[in-house]
């Protein structure tokens, strides 16, 4: 009897205290700001809320505990990639006139394997990226975009692309390999003859039929 006579008391006080809580106007102000934080009330609230079974957290505890959430956010956001770099550092710079020559192609493309035994002929450092791998199907799509070219291989000298095995061959016959090669400082202090050469662009922009893919995979 004297427990269930305690705790319909303690439920009444706590009862009192919630309703203090929710006083409007100046009391309402002044319980916030004073008795929320006065830690002989705190405790009381404790108490009684341990009496019930229940858990307080004072005004002081919410708004600390608010405070390193949002500080954790913060810092968790000032170490990440903002979304735009994110993407910049997934791009993959197609044509890059530090290297000499770029293929892009497929090692089971015989038009890539020509393309790359003319470089070797001529002994041309040059860098091969095979789309057949996982990690590069996905430049696919952006060297058709970006060159308008339908087959492999992309072939790229000192940045410039300049299409497929059949325009590097040509640029070959016409004797501009080297020009082509050339960076632009080198460029700079050529003959006059050889800065005025002009490398043009030949993308392949034949569409090739499926049972041709199959047979000649994507001829260049």
């Amino acid at each position: 009897m004297p427990s269930s006579i305690t705790k319909r008391a303690t439920e009444r006080l706590f009862s009192a205290l919630n309703r203090a809580d929710e006083l409007g106007g100046e009391l309402r102000d002044y319980v916030q700001d004073k008795v929320l934080v006065d830690p002989r009330y705190v405790s009381a609230r404790k108490k009684v809320a341990q009496l019930l079974g229940r858990s307080y957290e004072s005004k002081e505890e919410a708004t600390g505990r608010a405070q390193v959430r949002a500080a954790t956010v913060a810092a968790v956001a000032a170490t990440a990639p903002a979304p735009a770099a994110m993407a910049r550092s997934n791009e993959r710079t197609l044509g890059n006139p530090e290297v000499k020559a770029q293929i892009y192609g497929k090692k089971s493309c015989p038009w890539s394997g020509r393309a790359i035994s003319l470089l070797e002929r001529h002994k041309v450092d040059f860098d091969f990226v095979d789309l057949e791998e996982p990690e590069h199907e996905a430049l696919i799509v952006r060297l058709a975009s970006e060159t308008r070219q339908h087959t492999v291989p992309y072939v790229y000298l000192r940045g410039h692309f300049i299409g497929g095995f059949n325009a590097l061959s040509e640029v070959e016959r016409l004797g501009q390999l080297e020009v082509a090669l050339m960076s632009a400082k080198e460029r700079q202090q050529a003959p006059a003859h050889q800065q005025q050469v002009q490398i043009v662009p030949r993308p392949n922009t034949d569409d090739v039929a499926p049972g041709e893919v199959a047979r000649d995979d994507e001829q260049g």
